[in-house]
């Protein structure tokens, strides 16, 4: 997929966020929260700021591409980055390009915990806003994003490292501060080269140029925000979704394959119930030639008989409160919108089994009360053993058995 045919939520300069209809469009429209923005007519990529994202920059020795992603989880864990890898990772990696030996590797990680409002689930992908625009080559960048400044670092115009040095008013001298110290420790680092100046992108950095020559030796350059990557292929961006958008598109799916299950199910107990109706008919007229000739012979009276039972065994199979799929129905209906999961569903006549995982003990025992009072189901007798719990999941079995008189 091209960046051409995705839509992109990127944050502005102030608090507040800005919705581009594709990175070669020239106009922006203003969002409040990515959370609230619902529009689902193009894929949306959502670009994260600093605060919510931060980018590491690593230089590995070059090796086989099946040993990267065990050294990139080494060097966060001795960064003290907080790695999670369930139910979803909460970063991913880039490889920019290598050189003489040594591969140079930009990490996202996602901030912990990361914050609802830029939750969005219908979100195709995550990334750092800054992976979506071209910067200066071998320049130090200075960026505002929501009234941060952001002092990036990159690799043949592509983000590999990024932090937040401050707010858009600190004092210039801690700005210089903070730029000679990162020229330093990158500049340290084996293989990075040198940095051969800074590049102040924005209105309010660029204000800062006559007072920051002041600080600093090295090359200052003022330009506008930095320029979208137009030819970025969104195919190459790895996936990453915070684990909130991860769980609320696997409910999602489960529940579409749900419904696609349930509408198969629904065709097949039409085509039997057809099935059924037709055989039925037959069955009446059946009784009726029999109740006609059973005055002359006793052996037809007694096939009446029969088929007439068969006609009486048959109706509950007609009785549509005793078709799995209704029952079914009536079940997903008192679910809550989240944290319960069915996994197996199986009906009888005369009984239904229910066994899945709930968010916590009280969801189990709620779903349990919520079937006991559904007027459709409380003709079956509830109950559930105490759930297993493991790891704060409560995995449970609810039965349901029908009196035999009803």
């Amino acid at each position: 997929m091209s960046a051409s045919a995705a839509s992109f939520l990127l944050p502005d300069t102030e608090p507040s966020w800005r919705l581009w209809r594709s990175l070669a469009s020239t106009k922006a429209e203003p969002v409040s929260s990515p959370a609230e923005f619902r529009e689902q007519s193009r894929p949306l990529v959502v670009g994260l700021p600093a605060t919510a994202c931060r980018s590491i920059g690593l230089i590995l020795p070059t090796v086989d591409a099946t040993l990267l992603p065990s050294m990139i989880e080494s060097q966060l864990e001795r960064r003290g980055v907080h790695v999670e890898k369930s139910p979803t990772p909460n970063f991913a990696w880039h490889l920019l390009g290598q050189n003489q030996g040594q591969s140079f590797v930009s990490v996202d990680v996602l901030a912990h915990p990361f914050p609802e409002d830029l939750a969005v689930p219908h979100a195709v992908n995550y990334t750092a806003a800054l992976r979506l625009v071209t910067l200066p080559a071998n320049n130090l960048c200075i960026i505002e994003e929501h009234g941060l400044l952001v002092l990036v670092a990159n690799f043949q115009g592509r983000l590999w490292h990024s932090h937040v040095t401050g707010f858009a008013e600190m004092p210039v001298q801690d700005l210089a501060r903070e730029i000679e110290l990162a020229r330093l420790t990158l500049e340290s680092q084996e293989g990075f080269g040198v940095v051969r100046g800074v590049t102040l992108a924005g209105e309010r950095p660029s204000a800062l140029a006559a007072e920051l020559r002041k600080y600093i030796g090295m090359p200052l350059e003022v330009s506008g925000p930095p320029g979208a990557n137009r030819g970025l292929d969104l195919k190459v961006l790895p996936k990453l979704l915070p684990a909130s958008v991860f769980t609320a598109q696997a409910n999602r799916e489960t529940k579409r394959r749900l419904f696609s299950v349930g509408v198969l199910t629904l065709v097949l107990y039409a085509i039997l119930f057809a099935c059924g109706w037709w055989y039925l008919q037959s069955l009446k007229q059946e009784v009726g030639t029999m109740e006609e000739s059973a005055s002359v012979s006793r052996g037809p009276a007694e096939r009446v008989r029969a088929a007439s039972e068969r006609w009486r065994s048959l109706e509950p199979a007609v009785e549509k409160q005793r078709y799995p799929m209704m029952q079914l129905s009536h079940v997903t209906s008192i679910m809550p919108p989240s944290g319960v999961v069915i996994k197996r569903f199986s009906a009888k006549p005369s009984e239904i089994e229910l066994r899945g995982d709930a968010r916590d003990l009280q969801t189990a025992a709620q779903l349990l009360e919520d079937l006991k009072k559904h007027p459709k189901l409380n003709r079956f007798h509830w109950e559930m053993p105490t759930p297993d719990i493991k790891n704060k999941i409560a995995t449970f079995r609810i039965t349901g058995k029908m009196d035999s008189g009803t």
